[in-house]
């Protein structure tokens, strides 16, 4: 099996969630692409982010905006952050015996405020105010602990993640290629953009 890399940092703040990722694809020592999509908005309230296997974080994103659309037309509401990380999870774990190879972060703002949660390949989760997965992760996380602030506005969150993703890109060959960003702000609404 070849080792996909990736970057995927997470950051919470009391105006939002910020959740940033490396854009590079790889098979081995390969670069397939430079224009993977590890950042998804999942709802306008929702984003999530996956590191390792590719087609596996393409195949949750998938599902699960299927299941929670599907939750929503029949029930008419929406699930807050929780609700959809617990059903995520439940995803997961209905695979453990061929589990999907992904890690996966969830950040989001719902009438309770901002969250963000880690989630393995099979399920478990916590709930984290910094998060960083993938083959970059050890570089991303030191920038995060070391720069973090529960006082931090949004933007500077969002200066953060990029600078703990570009902090990975310099020394973890498996990630590169620009930074994905989107932002979940404490009015709900999330915004999405590319830095090269």
């Amino acid at each position: 099996m070849y080792v996909q890399g990736s970057t995927v940092v997470g950051v919470k703040v009391d105006e939002g969630v910020v959740v940033a990722a490396d854009k590079r694809f790889t098979m081995g020592n390969l670069v397939i692409s430079g224009k993977a999509k590890k950042v998804h908005v999942i709802k306008k309230n929702i984003v999530l982010g996956a590191a390792w296997m590719y087609a596996d974080s393409q195949s949750i994103v998938t599902i699960l905006k299927h299941e929670l659309d599907y939750y929503e037309m029949s029930s008419k509401t929406s699930l807050s952050v929780e609700g959809t990380v617990k059903l995520l999870s439940k995803i997961l774990y209905s695979s453990k015996m061929l589990p999907y190879l992904t890690e996966i972060i969830v950040g989001g703002v719902d009438s309770s405020g901002p969250h963000l949660f880690v989630l393995d390949s099979l399920g478990g989760f916590s709930e984290e105010k910094i998060a960083a997965l993938g083959t970059g992760a050890t570089l991303s996380l030191g920038v995060l602990e070391d720069n973090y602030r529960e006082d931090m506005s949004i933007r500077e969150a969002e200066k953060l993640a990029v600078e703990a993703v570009r902090t990975a890109l310099k020394r973890d060959s498996l990630s590169g290629d620009g930074i994905d960003v989107a932002v979940v702000e404490r009015n709900g609404e999330s915004r999405e953009y590319t830095i090269q």
